[in-house]
């Protein structure tokens, strides 16, 4: 077996340096924490999977193999630095218990040989058995090298031989089976079948990669991006350590890639769309590593370890020791974007400032059938003082929605967007950013849905962030630009997370959060009726949601704004014959000229 595959025995020992800076202290502060969480845990064992799988909790093997991986790296990173044999034998009962698992496939995926389950517990048992060598009876790494050659290099050349769908698709399924299977057949590359294993999984990640663009956005959402580039990383590192070659690192979008998390998890909270979770792992320091991304080290560093320890999931502290440059200085600040787009999935994010914005909006248009992606063009999410008030309710890891309620048959009134004649978006649609600009006043951004809403509909949202002098965001104003030669039903859909209290006289109001109220006003330039409901969302979540309904034939404006001080003056839209518009809003004015396909914005005045 090839040793050192992420790091060899003496390189662990040495992080004990790393403790005398002061960037690396509450890492292992941390990491010790969590390691002694762990001894007072039980040991994970697959009766324990299987009794959760038979009461229907879906992925029970993949988290079980998850959470065996994260503490086996994590206690013997913490054993080498500071010898404590406590940690060294839990990791040798975690991984031995893993080694005897029946299968390394979880029961939800009964129908493939190989799954995510057999690439985290494959990493659990190439890391282990390499960290422990010396430790472990001859014995006992016979039985690891046989559980790995038998539970995930074999069935893993079997579903390639068998053309299995995940490995040549382009989602976090082939990037986490192909590198997690291809770093197992990397430390057994002196057999026959270990070589052939790396051989096939670098071949498959080049679907990911061709994928991947250069602007490093990824259109499944910050959770799974997270989840791939966890592994995609760790191959890469074992790759350039075992052959000396850093081509994994250099592929396009690899340079820039560390930004997505960044922006679009702003002051830590996620925001984004898709599977939107902040993937605050160890192993992405390994591209502020190999690329000049401070702002990511700023990121890792500001919000993943300041927050509750837990037994469970990843190693995040331990491979955070091993991987975070150790001449890379504790950044206070970072410059990023006021608005920053990601064109090729068709995301944007705009701040009324960084790195801690206290006004935020994330914007999405891009591609519907992409994978893991919702039916939620153009939508919208807005943070207010690091609180998600406009924002979508977390649908299932699928996208599922509740069956029950026939308010989400149509699957775009559960998003931040429009929905025409009560017609679904269509899957077929690739909306655009068209157009942005920032100044000093204002943000904007122009998205155009393509046919999302119907092949004779024209949708643009237009989303303007207002800021003061101060810098301060004031105010978004959202201006939908409809055009439909057919007069039909325009619903207009905004969810808010607290409760909303609805003036009865006109269409404004307030959204409810834990830190501040924020205000809202719905006008438009046709007659318009708006009220608010409450759908159950699961069994902790309840969907408060501001619904607005008109009819649009030729082209008609929406105008909502989300402020947070109280709203006087409801919105009023004035246009020209021209094509200009003017949009007025308490003491903001928006000018907008007209264009060939849709309004740009003009000018910005308070």
């Amino acid at each position: 077996m090839r040793r050192g595959i992420l790091a060899g025995r003496s390189e662990l020992e040495a992080l004990s340096d790393r403790l005398s800076q002061s960037a690396f202290e509450p890492i292992y502060e941390t990491l010790h924490q969590r390691c002694d969480l762990i001894l007072e845990a039980a040991p994970i064992a697959e009766r324990q999977w299987r009794t959760f799988w038979i009461q229907g909790r879906r992925g029970a093997a993949v988290q079980a193999a998850r959470t065996t991986q994260g503490r086996i790296i994590d206690l013997l990173i913490a054993h080498h630095i500071d010898t404590n044999l406590a940690y060294r034998d839990r990791a040798i009962e975690e991984l031995k218990n893993i080694t005897h698992w029946t299968t390394w496939t979880d029961p939800s995926n009964q129908s493939l040989d190989v799954d995510l389950c057999t690439a985290e517990a494959a990493l659990a048992a190439v890391v282990g058995l390499d960290w422990l060598w010396e430790d472990l009876q001859e014995a006992d790494r016979l039985s690891i090298i046989d559980a790995i050659r038998l539970k995930a290099i074999k069935p893993y050349l079997a579903g390639v031989a068998n053309k299995a769908w995940w490995y040549d698709c382009y989602h976090h399924w082939n990037a986490v089976i192909n590198a997690g299977l291809g770093l197992a057949g990397l430390a057994l590359d002196d057999e026959e079948q270990g070589s052939e294993t790396f051989s096939l999984a670098c071949k498959g990640l080049g679907h990911f990669y061709d994928v991947l663009g250069k602007e490093g956005g990824w259109d499944e959402g910050t959770g799974h991006w997270g989840y791939a580039m966890r592994y995609l990383l760790l191959f890469a590192e074992a790759t350039h350590r075992a052959n000396d070659d850093e081509k994994f690192f250099t592929r396009r979008g690899m340079d820039h890639t560390g930004l997505f998390p960044v922006y679009f998890t702003p002051n830590g909270r996620p925001a984004g769309f898709g599977t939107s979770a902040v993937p605050l792992y160890g192993s992405l320091y390994l591209l502020p590593k190999h690329h000049d991304l401070p702002e990511l080290t700023w990121w890792l560093d500001t919000y993943s370890f300041h927050r509750d320890v837990t037994t469970s999931g990843f190693s995040a502290a331990g491979l955070a020791m091993l991987f975070r440059p150790p001449d890379a200085p504790a950044v206070p600040e970072v410059d990023l974007e006021p608005v920053k787009v990601f064109s090729e999935i068709g995301w944007a994010a705009m701040a009324d400032s960084w790195p801690r914005p206290s006004m935020y909006a994330a914007i999405k248009t891009g591609d519907l059938s992409a994978h893991n992606s919702r039916r939620d063009m153009n939508s919208l999410q807005i943070q207010v003082n690091s609180e998600m008030l406009v924002a979508q309710q977390p649908a299932g890891p699928d996208g599922t929605l509740p069956e029950s309620d026939e308010f989400y048959d149509v699957h775009a009134r559960a998003y931040n967007t429009i929905v025409v004649a009560e017609r679904d978006h269509q899957l077929d649609a690739l909306g655009t950013i068209a157009e942005t600009s920032c100044g000093k006043n204002h943000r904007w951004v122009c998205c155009d849905a393509n046919i999302a809403c119907g092949a004779s509909v024209q949708f643009f949202r237009h989303v303007v962030m207002v800021v003061d002098a101060d810098g301060a965001g004031r105010a978004i104003v959202v201006v939908d630009e409809i055009s439909n030669p057919i007069a039909e039903r325009v619903d207009l859909f905004w969810h808010g997370r607290g409760k909303i209290t609805l003036d009865p006289a006109q269409p404004k109001g307030l959204i409810r959060g834990r830190r501040g109220d924020l205000h809202f006003a719905i006008g438009g330039t046709q007659p318009m009726r708006t009220w608010t409901e409450d759908h159950t969302f699961g069994p902790r979540h309840t969907d408060h949601v501001i619904w607005t309904t008109t009819q649009i034939e030729g082209t008609g404006l929406l105008v909502s704004c989300f402020a947070g001080e109280s709203i006087t003056n409801m919105p009023t839209i004035k246009t020209a014959q021209d094509g200009s518009v003017c949009v007025e809003v308490d003491s903001a004015k928006l000018s907008f000229t007209a264009g060939p396909e849709h309004l740009t914005l003009a000018d910005v005045s308070i």
